[in-house]
């Protein structure tokens, strides 16, 4: 009888976490650059404002995960073609993406527009899946 945590050891955590790193790094650039963007022009600032604030906050925060979430499958596909994507390397990357989003946060940075909740990690898990749903095939 084959042991079910044979699978896990084999995923390849270095590659899914260094993807999950280069994501936070992608969403941190384009965080400061948005930040840059509501300092010079204050059109965007208005804009971010209503966006970021209820009502439309959560429904903000939410496609911001999904878009991460979706962000990270497409860096893996482009940066790390030796990895074998399906369902549970997608399912593997998800709490390698949490970590990197909550490393981010941790990380002394003048703006933080970007909130680490429950919202954004089911958000993530709806964008890696999303993305990623030509790669879903039994897990074996």
């Amino acid at each position: 009888m084959a042991n079910p945590l044979d699978r896990l050891k084999r995923l390849p955590w270095m590659e899914l976490l260094l993807n999950a790193l280069l994501t936070a790094l992608c969403v941190t650039v384009a965080e400061f650059i948005l930040v840059i963007l509501m300092r010079a022009l204050t059109i965007v600032a208005q804009i971010a404002i209503v966006l970021l604030n209820p009502p439309l906050g959560i429904l903000t925060q939410l496609a911001i995960g999904v878009g991460i979430g979706a962000l990270a499958v497409v860096l893996l596909e482009r940066f790390f073609p030796q990895v074998r994507i399906d369902t549970g390397t997608l399912w593997a990357l998800i709490p390698c993406l949490i970590v990197a989003m909550i490393a981010r946060t941790l990380l002394p940075s003048p703006v933080s527009l970007i909130s680490t909740s429950q919202i954004t990690a089911v958000a993530i898990l709806l964008g890696v899946f999303w993305r990623g749903r030509r790669y879903w095939r039994y897990w074996r």
